[in-house]
């Protein structure tokens, strides 16, 4: 009988450093599991990082377009504007004396009325 609990107890004690073993092992790869995780979270939050950076490199460079365009299109308003009112200068500037000089009595007589009718109900 002692020889049988010899057996039981030194079985009992195979199992359960066998089980401790396993403990430890698991706690190991636990500890690697943990690393690993740690490793593809950082690894997604700078991959996400860079993604955005180049998100916001990519709508500056697209805002300094538009900019650009819209200070191109104004400048080309501003330059036809300027370009009308010369050329209306321009043939203004070339009117004679005498046509000037009908033009502003027929204005005047648009203003005022025909000559006799001023003050008149």
């Amino acid at each position: 009988m002692a020889a049988k609990r010899k057996d039981d107890d030194a079985d009992a004690t195979s199992k359960l450093s066998r089980l401790l073993e396993t403990e430890v092992e698991l706690e190991a790869m636990l500890e690697e599991a943990r690393r690993e995780a740690k490793r593809l979270v950082e690894l997604a939050e700078s991959g996400a990082e860079n993604r955005v950076q180049r998100f916001e490199l990519q709508l500056e460079a697209q805002e300094k377009a538009v900019r650009d365009r819209i200070a191109r299109e104004r400048d080309a308003t501003i330059e036809s504007i300027r370009n009308e009112a010369r050329q209306e200068a321009e043939q203004l500037d070339e009117l004679d004396d005498a046509t000037v000089d009908a033009l502003a009595s027929y204005v005047l007589g648009l203003l005022l009325g025909p000559p006799g009718s001023r003050g008149a109900p």
